[in-house]
């Protein structure tokens, strides 16, 4: 890492945006994106993350964990980074929903720097993020899922043949 940057502090603000719904959320996004530029490492792979940073470091809560689930699904990313404070909206949702994903609930960017910089996507050993206090959930694979986006097993009719 560049010795400047291990030395300085830096503090970027992102003042409201006209759209009340973005923001805050992204504070782990741009702290990982910030962090790879600085040590010119790049964040794991298939990883996605969420959730608002304080000037002192601590990763908070966020809206929409759902919704950003869904997004995760779609694109086939099973690895998602969510505050700690967010495991109770996780807990809400049905098991069949939570299939496919490896979650790592994170408090601070010491923990979140450590699962993007220091964890492979293929490793599947999260005893030193664990070490440091990560909250891992990993759930059963997601069959349905990987056959829908796979296109293996299941076959789509040709409606305009039926139609006839």
């Amino acid at each position: 890492m560049n010795d400047k940057f291990d030395k300085e502090a830096y503090h970027l603000h992102v003042p409201m945006g006209a759209t009340p719904k973005d923001g805050p959320s992204a504070g782990t996004s741009l702290f990982a994106a910030l962090m790879s530029i600085a040590t010119n490492q790049p964040v794991a792979a298939n990883l996605a993350m969420t959730g608002e940073i304080t000037t002192l470091g601590e990763v908070i809560s966020i809206g929409g964990v759902r919704e950003k689930l869904t997004a995760c699904k779609n694109h086939r990313v099973t690895r998602v980074i969510l505050p700690l404070s967010n495991k109770k909206n996780v807990k809400k949702l049905p098991e069949e929903f939570k299939k496919g994903f490896t979650i790592f609930y994170v408090n601070n960017i010491d923990q979140l720097h450590n699962i993007c910089f220091n964890t492979p996507a293929e490793s599947t050993d999260y005893q030193h993020l664990r070490d440091l206090g990560v909250d891992i959930e990993i759930h059963d694979a997601d069959s349905f899922m990987d056959d829908v986006l796979n296109h293996e097993q299941i076959q789509v009719p040709n409606l305009i043949e039926q139609l006839k």
